[in-house]
């Protein structure tokens, strides 16, 4: 839509001009804005409305907790492992899938499922020095349960991942455990990318069988590059 025709420009003062566009976008929950002079882009800018997202998990959550801020202080920024878990299923439960956080002690911090009957136990960790102890209980874990399942007359894929809010470049020295196991890996750059895909509703069981598709490409590669 071209809107320069609803431009009202106000009387220059000295080397500033001022100008004012209100333009109607009613059924939007948001609007990309390009500024141009001629043929030149001087500007590129998102307006969004939080009340308007199509995804209705994050209307819900953001109800309770104003743009996620708790959510996101929680996965990106507390040293508190208790809350990170709970961070980390707060962003799980927006983008879509079922999280369960388990009072258990024996058990994965969090068991996960998709609406395609896919299963994910996942450990969280902060810290380098608590990599080798998570990944050795998804490995015993995940097992024990797809046998369970198995002996229960169930059939149910069982995925196992490990988020750790350290960078990918922290956590590469680990990743050849992590491809021997086919653990999945969810790092600080993952979870920040979670955040940004929140406004739009999102398939849990694409998001897994993407992941998949990229840990067997690189267990395919001579690469040690994490997932």
């Amino acid at each position: 839509m071209q809107v320069s025709s609803e431009i009202s420009w106000q009387p220059s003062e000295e080397s500033k001009r001022e100008a004012v566009a209100k333009i109607s976008l009613k059924e939007a929950d948001s609007a990309l804005v390009v500024l141009m002079v001629g043929s030149a882009t001087v500007r590129r800018q998102w307006f969004i409305d939080p009340s308007k997202a199509r995804n209705n998990r994050l209307l819900a959550v953001q109800h309770f907790d104003h743009e996620l801020r708790k959510v996101r202080e929680a996965v990106l920024e507390t040293g508190d492992s208790r809350r990170f878990e709970q961070g980390i299923a707060s962003l799980l439960f927006v983008l879509g899938f079922s999280p369960a956080i388990q009072i258990e002690t024996d058990s994965p911090d969090l068991i996960v499922s998709t609406p395609g009957g896919r299963l994910l136990i996942v450990e969280c960790t902060l810290r380098i020095a608590d990599f080798q102890q998570k990944l050795g209980k998804l490995v015993d874990r995940r097992a024990s349960l797809e046998k369970y399942l198995k002996n229960s007359g169930h059939f149910s894929e069982v995925h196992a991942a490990l988020v750790c809010r350290l960078p990918r470049d922290q956590i590469a020295a680990l990743s050849d455990s992590l491809l021997a196991h086919k653990i999945l890996l969810a790092s600080h750059e993952d979870l920040t990318a979670g955040f940004l895909r929140v406004r739009h509703a999102v398939d849990p069981d694409e998001i897994i069988q993407s992941a998949l598709k990229n840990l067997a490409a690189t267990s395919g590669s001579p690469s040690t590059a994490a997932p």
